[in-house]
């Protein structure tokens, strides 16, 4: 799956919720509509959003199990 891919995953998943959403960046907090904004507009942004979704894919899928 690549950048772009990624990116229409997140934009969609991110429509589908409601206007309340927030997402933390460092000590600031973005509501839904100026993540997408900035998701389309702002390469480092986006690049970042996508590093941590792969980060957080590999975590998941390496995890041991407990027990």
């Amino acid at each position: 799956m690549g950048e772009k891919d990624v990116v229409e995953a997140i934009r969609k998943h991110i429509n589908g919720q409601n206007n309340d959403w927030k997402f933390m960046y460092g000590r600031e907090t973005i509501g839904k509509t100026d993540f997408l904004s900035r998701l389309n507009n702002d390469s480092k942004f986006r690049k970042h959003v996508v590093n941590l979704v792969y980060s957080l894919s590999i975590d998941i899928l390496t995890r041991k199990s407990h027990g």
